[in-house]
C-alpha cells in the first residue's frame, strides 16, 4: 500500500535540520557538563594536594625545629661536661678541702664568708720560649712573632662580709701574700644592712689558683697560718 506524503520537501528538510540542531545542541551541553566536572575534580584533588603539601612543610619545618633544639641542648651538654673534666683535671692534685682551709684561716676578726664560687676559664697567654724566640727574631732582624696560646686556669670569686674596709684590705693583702693564689683583685666593697641597727661591708673578689698550686701544697713551707681561728666564717663552695 502506497503512502502518499502531503508535507512539502521543503518542510521535512527544515525539519530534519532542526532535529539535528537539538540533537547537536544536546551532546555539545553532555559535553560541556562532562568537562566542568572533570575541571571541578581536577581543580579540588588541586587544592587538596596543596594542603596536604602545605602540611607536610610545616610538620618538616617543626622537625627541623626540634632537631636543632636538640644539637643545641647536646652542645650545651658537652660543654657543661668539658668544664666539669677540666676543673676537675685541674683540681684533682689540689684539694678543695685545702683551699678553703687557707681563705677560712686568712680571714681576720669580724670578716666572714657569704659563697665562693670557681670555675676554669681560657686566657691567653705567650709562650716563654716563644717569647725568648721573639726576643731572638728581632735582634737578629726577622719577622717572627711569638704567638699565643690558650691555657686553663680555675677562677675563685668570693663574697663576704666584713666590719669596715681596713678587714677587706687586709684580707687581700694575706691573699696576695699566698702563692697559691693570683691576680687578687677587689670587685666592690659596699655597705650592707647585715641586721637591724648594723651595718657591715659586703664585697667581692676574684683571683686565679696559680699553675704551680700542687707544688705549693707540696712545700714544707705551705702551710696556711692560722691567722683568724676565732672568726665567723660562713662558707660554700660551688662548682
Amino acid at each position: 500500500m502506497q503512502v502518499t506524503n502531503f508535507l512539502p520537501d521543503d518542510y521535512l528538510h527544515r525539519r530534519g535540520l532542526r532535529r539535528a540542531n537539538w540533537m547537536c545542541l544536546g551532546i555539545a551541553a553532555g559535553v560541556l557538563l562532562l568537562l566542568g566536572a572533570v575541571t571541578g575534580f581536577v581543580v579540588i584533588r588541586s587544592w587538596t594536594i596543596a594542603g596536604m603539601r602545605h602540611l607536610v612543610e610545616l610538620q618538616y619545618q617543626e622537625a627541623s625545629r626540634q632537631i636543632a633544639n636538640l644539637k643545641q641542648l647536646e652542645q650545651h651538654k658537652a660543654d657543661l661536661l668539658r668544664k666539669v673534666q677540666l676543673s676537675t683535671a685541674l683540681l684533682e692534685r689540689v684539694p678543695r678541702s685545702h683551699v678553703l682551709a687557707r681563705l677560712t684561716n686568712y680571714l681576720p676578726e669580724h670578716t666572714s664568708l657569704t659563697s665562693m664560687t670557681m670555675q676554669p676559664q681560657q686566657i691567653k697567654r705567650t709562650p716563654q720560649k716563644a717569647v725568648d724566640g721573639g726576643a731572638k727574631s728581632q735582634s737578629t732582624g726577622g719577622k717572627n712573632r711569638p704567638g699565643n696560646v690558650l691555657v686553663t686556669r680555675v677562677r675563685f670569686r668570693l663574697d663576704g662580709l666584713a666590719e669596715t674596709d681596713v678587714e677587706v684590705a687586709e684580707y687581700i693583702s694575706r691573699l696576695h701574700a699566698d702563692p697559691l693564689f693570683e691576680n687578687v683583685d677587689l670587685q666592690f666593697s659596699e655597705e650592707f644592712p647585715y641586721e637591724e641597727g648594723v651595718t657591715m661591708r659586703r664585697f667581692q673578689l676574684l683571683f686565679l689558683l696559680s699553675e704551680d698550686a700542687a707544688k705549693v701544697l707540696e712545700s714544707p713551707a705551705s702551710e696556711a697560718p692560722d691567722v683568724a681561728a676565732s672568726a665567723p666564717v660562713r662558707a660554700k663552695g660551688n662548682s
